[in-house]
């Protein structure tokens, strides 16, 4: 089966037992400072596409902490491949972002693990 997109499940453990997972992970908001983690599984986009969704859930969080509204439905598209002599099927569910007010923020740290290769990002409201 194929996939595009990431789970939108937010895991805190490690599968190694050395592992350290930053602090900010579980604790983005402390001292005053609004902050906000994406996360995002292997992406069928690489790297780049990893990043650039685990970003926009970490807006999502700031925003969400700011009490703005925020509609986001991701995008997932799937193939399926059978071997039989039937076609292989494919489905997609088209997306949507949008906020009612703009949200100021910086990347402040990417942390990917080392083992599940699951990337984190924090960032930082201004």
């Amino acid at each position: 089966m194929f996939f595009s997109g990431c789970a939108a499940k937010h895991s805190n453990s490690s599968s190694a037992s050395n592992i350290q997972i930053p602090e900010w992970v579980t604790n983005p908001s402390k001292n005053g400072v609004i902050g906000g983690v994406g996360y995002c599984a292997a992406h069928i986009n690489g790297y780049a596409g990893q990043k650039e969704l685990a970003s926009k859930r970490a807006l999502e969080d700031i925003a969400r902490q700011k009490s703005v509204l925020v509609n986001s439905i991701m995008l997932v598209s799937s193939k399926s491949s059978n071997n039989t002599k039937l076609p292989d099927t494919t489905s997609k569910n088209v997306s949507s972002y949008q906020t009612q007010q703009n949200i100021k923020a910086y990347i402040k740290e990417i942390w990917v693990h080392p083992v599940s290769k699951e990337m984190y990002v924090y960032m930082i409201a201004e």
